[in-house]
């Protein structure tokens, strides 16, 4: 089906981009292509503000609610930055950006992140977005597929984009991909609405939204739920960076933001969709209710017991121990060496919330 037919502000390519820049299987890292696209309103810097960016891994909508939050009631600013919102895409790579000194924080795919530096990028991961991976399988609820098991001898419908990290699945579930038969499809989920297809590979914050807006009820399991757990939407910045006192300083402010407004995006998601579609993303022709709903079902992996002990995008040793492992099975090879938590330290100061 072509992917035209579903109202333009629920489309958008799984993975939010394709694996451009770099792969999970390890290709070099490649220099993004196209220019940046710059910040939508927020509040203008005071005097002596320090302008930087922020690379997002995809347009300007209510995925990145707690970046819209920060612009927009001026945490940046407050913190002696004027932070540019950067939008990516599918020609942009996060990590090149970000390792040219473009943009002094990136956020994007751990899978990513791990092989970028592999390759040989000065980066460090300093943040998790998503405690929890949005992987999912999304089936109808009139005929629900809620275990891995439960696609033995099903039609699953995978896009060549996340064919590495469902093999990867298959996997780490010791499931043989000879029992079930692999569909090729885009990002429509149309093909299940007409049964081309018993389920899908998705992302548990969109597609099985849009269907629900469809009028079509959806039966999801997560990936994170079956072996496969993984800190999805991490923050990277340089290793150089971090040693550089004075850019230090200027990366723990703009985390300190970004938590101050996840903060408030997790606690009305009506607000930073209203953001996502009135200002931010306003040229997208954003769905309000969609956003909405994006919005409510991504607080469920951005907020979990270990971030209410730590504060958002904590990392903790076990966490990354089991993406490393989850990762190993994509090819992506991570070591503890590449994340670290001393930036989330200096902002949260024992505390739990900013």
């Amino acid at each position: 089906m072509d992917e035209t037919r579903l109202p333009s502000a629920l489309r958008r390519p799984m993975q939010r981009r394709g694996f451009l820049g770099v792969t999970l299987g390890g290709a070099a890292l490649a220099v993004a292509g196209g220019g940046l696209m710059t910040a939508c309103g927020g509040s203008s810097p005071g005097p002596g503000s320090s302008k930087v960016g922020l690379q997002l891994n995809y347009l300007k909508n209510v995925q990145f609610a707690g970046s819209l939050v920060a612009d927009d009631r001026g945490f940046y600013k407050a913190g002696g930055l004027d932070v540019e919102l950067l939008a990516g895409g599918p020609s942009t790579a996060v990590e090149t950006v970000v390792q040219s000194g473009k943009a002094l924080v990136g956020i994007t795919h751990t899978a990513q992140a791990v092989n970028a530096i592999n390759n040989g990028a000065d980066l460090q991961i300093i943040g998790a977005g998503y405690q929890k991976n949005p992987f999912c399988v999304v089936s109808t609820a009139e005929k629900p597929i809620r275990t891995p098991q439960d696609m033995i001898g099903k039609k699953i419908g995978v896009s060549d984009t996340n064919t590495p990290v469902w093999q990867a699945f298959l996997a780490a579930n010791s499931i043989a991909p000879s029992s079930l038969q692999v569909v090729k499809i885009q990002f429509d989920p149309t093909p299940l609405a007409t049964g081309e297809v018993d389920g899908f590979m998705a992302f548990y914050t969109n597609e099985p939204v849009v269907l629900e807006i469809m009028g079509i009820p959806a039966s999801t399991f997560q990936f994170g739920d079956f072996n496969y757990p993984l800190l999805e939407d991490v923050y990277i910045t340089k290793g150089a960076t971090l040693k550089d006192p004075a850019q230090r300083a200027k990366v723990v402010a703009l985390m300190k933001a970004e938590a101050q407004g996840w903060q408030a995006a997790v606690a009305d998601p009506n607000e930073s969709a209203r953001l996502a579609v009135t200002k931010y993303g306003a040229d997208l022709k954003l769905d309000q209710t969609q956003q909405v709903r994006q919005a409510q079902a991504q607080n469920a992996l951005v907020v979990d017991a270990d971030t209410k002990a730590h504060g958002l995008f904590w990392m903790t040793d076990k966490k990354i121990s089991d993406c490393s492992r989850s990762l190993a099975l994509g090819g992506a090879k991570a070591t503890p060496a590449m994340f670290t938590t001393d930036v989330l330290q200096q902002v949260y100061q024992g505390k739990s919330t900013v």
